[in-house]
C-alpha cells in the first residue's frame, strides 16, 4: 500500500519563521522527561495524499508544525486521525497509542467520521429499553431511511455495535443494510418488540462502507466500534 506524503516544505530560504521552543521530549522507556530550549523552523505547509492538513490539538486550536535540525515535526494527533487512527496518550507510563491501545475502545465515529451522510445524527444518548446508551447514530428520522459513507481504507476488520428500537418510538420494522466495497455485505431485520441486541460484523479489510437503516427510522446503533 502506498504510504502517505506526510510533509512539503514550502519556500524556507524566504519564508521560514525561527522560534524559540521549550519542549518536553520523550527519551527511553523508564527514563524521566526532560525539557530542553531549542531554535527551530516553522511554517510547514502538510500534506497528506496530497490534501493539505491543518493540525489542531484536541480543542481544535491550531497548532504549529516545526523543523528542527533537518526533521519535521507533526502533531501526532492530527496527522493520525486524518489516517484514520485514534490518539491516546498514557500518562503513568508516558506512552502514546495510535488506534487500539490495551483496555481503550475505538469508536467509529471518533476515529473515521462519515465523508458523506444523508438524514444522519449523532444524539450524546438514546434509550432503549429502559438502559440509556452512549456512541450513538441514528439514521433517517420519521418516514425517511438514512445513510452514511466512511472510508476505511483496508485498516479495519470489525465492526461492533448494539442495535435496538428507541423509547417512545412507533411500532414500525425497519432494515439494517451494511455495504462493503458497493456490494451488500450485512441485511438485519430489526422490531420494535425486539429487545437491543448486539452485532458483530466482519469488515474484511474494506475500503469503504456504506451504513444505511431503511424504513420508518424509529431505532438506533449504539457503542459503534470498530477495529
Amino acid at each position: 500500500m502506498k504510504l502517505p506524503n506526510l510533509h512539503r516544505i514550502r519556500d524556507f530560504g524566504a519564508g521560514a519563521i525561527t522560534t524559540a521552543l521549550v519542549l518536553g521530549l520523550l527519551i527511553p522507556a523508564g527514563a524521566a522527561m526532560t525539557s530542553k530550549t531549542i531554535q527551530v523552523l516553522t511554517g510547514a505547509e502538510i500534506y497528506v495524499d496530497g490534501v493539505e492538513l491543518n493540525p489542531t490539538d484536541a480543542n481544535g486550536k491550531p497548532v504549529e508544525t516545526f523543523v528542527y535540525n533537518g526533521t519535521t515535526y507533526v502533531p501526532l494527533r492530527a496527522v493520525s486521525q486524518s489516517l484514520g487512527k485514534a490518539v491516546n496518550w498514557d500518562g503513568e507510563n508516558q506512552r502514546v497509542y495510535i488506534g487500539e491501545a490495551p483496555g481503550m475502545k475505538q469508536y467509529l465515529n471518533t476515529v473515521c467520521p462519515p465523508y458523506q451522510t444523508s438524514k444522519y445524527y449523532t444524539p450524546v444518548t438514546v434509550s432503549m429499553a429502559g438502559k440509556k446508551y452512549a456512541n450513538v447514530m441514528r439514521l433517517g428520522w420519521d418516514y425517511g431511511s438514512g445513510w452514511a459513507m466512511y472510508n476505511l481504507n483496508g485498516q479495519y476488520s470489525t465492526l461492533d455495535f448494539v442495535i435496538g428500537h428507541i423509547d417512545g418510538r412507533g411500532m414500525t420494522e425497519s432494515t439494517l443494510n451494511i455495504y462493503l466495497d458497493g456490494e451488500l455485505s450485512f441485511s438485519l431485520d430489526v422490531y420494535p418488540e425486539d429487545l437491543p441486541q448486539e452485532v458483530s460484523v466482519p469488515l474484511h479489510k474494506a475500503l469503504q462502507m456504506k451504513i444505511e437503516l431503511t424504513g420508518h427510522n424509529d431505532f438506533a446503533m449504539a457503542e459503534v466500534e470498530i477495529h
